[in-house]
Order: structure tokens, then sequence, then C-alpha cells
């Protein structure tokens, strides 16, 4: 079993060192939360044929759409991005999904920097409480069309405290 308090560490250290701004506590434990509620913490593909990938069951394409419609646009955070997930400068510039498809499940804080970016762009602010924060996830990570819903996401978050 992996540790949720090395997990949690991780989130904070890959946020902080893209900037402060992107480490909130509450922006860290709604990554975490993310990555209990979208695969327990066990698996690094979607369940099935499915592209999703990492413990965030992020998809290639989010992926490259954080690249090519925010990231390539901050010339910093590109720098950023690529020095604190240790994945070359040239990869965080190649919108190709196959690669990043191998990149997220590969690299957690690759996939960490992604799932956070994909939150930071939701113009609304982010809430403080476990039913806004699912609530949130359902709105804008899990979207409408997602299997997922909020009482699925509060119940595996309750399941987590509970052990």
């Amino acid at each position: 079993m992996i540790s949720l308090d090395q997990i949690k560490t991780l989130i904070h250290d890959t946020c902080f060192e893209l900037g402060d701004k992107y480490a909130s506590p509450e922006a860290v434990q709604l990554v975490l939360e993310t990555g209990l509620v979208e695969s327990k913490y066990k698996w690094i593909r979607q369940l099935g044929d499915g592209p999703a990938r990492s413990f965030w069951q992020i998809e290639p394409a989010t992926a490259v759409d954080n690249l090519a419609h925010y990231i390539k646009h901050r010339f910093d955070l590109l720098h950023k991005c690529a020095e604190v997930s240790m994945v070359d400068l040239k990869h965080w510039q190649n919108y190709s999904e196959p690669l990043w498809k191998d990149i997220l499940e590969k690299n957690l804080s690759a996939a960490i920097i992604h799932c956070r970016l994909k939150y930071w762009r939701v113009p609304k602010r982010m809430p403080n409480t476990l039913e806004g924060r699912a609530k949130y996830w359902k709105n804008y990570y899990n979207t409408s069309q997602g299997k997922g819903s909020e009482e699925h996401y509060i119940e595996s978050v309750k399941d987590w405290m509970r052990e």
C-alpha cells in the first residue's frame, strides 16, 4: 500500500517548486483527494481500455491541452515544469498524446503538475470543504460526462479517513 503521507508531501513539494501560489493547503488537499477518488492510489492506467494515466487518471489530451493552451504561453512556468518533473523541456513543448500517455504513467511529478494545472485553470475559487471539493471535482475534473459522482468522491475520501 502506498503511503498517503508521502504522496501528500510529494504533491505539496511538486506544487511548491512550481511556485508557492500553486501549493495552497486547499490545492494540495484537492490533488490528494483527486488521486484517492480517481484510482485509490492503486492504478496508473484507466481500468478497461481508456486513455487515462497516473494515479490522477489524466487523459493525454488533457495534458496536451494544458501544454498548448496554458503552459506554452508562460515561459517561466514551462521551464519550471521541466525542472520540477525532471522531464526534458523538449517534451513539455511536444503535443504528442502518445508521448504524454507514457510520461503521465511513468512520472508522478509530471502527473501532479497536470492535475494541479487542470484545477488552476478553473475560473472559480477553490473550495475548502469536502462537499465543495466534491462538487468542484465533478464539475471541472470529472465533468458532467464522467462516470464519477459527488457522492463517490465524498465516500472515497471518508473511507480513507476511517483507515
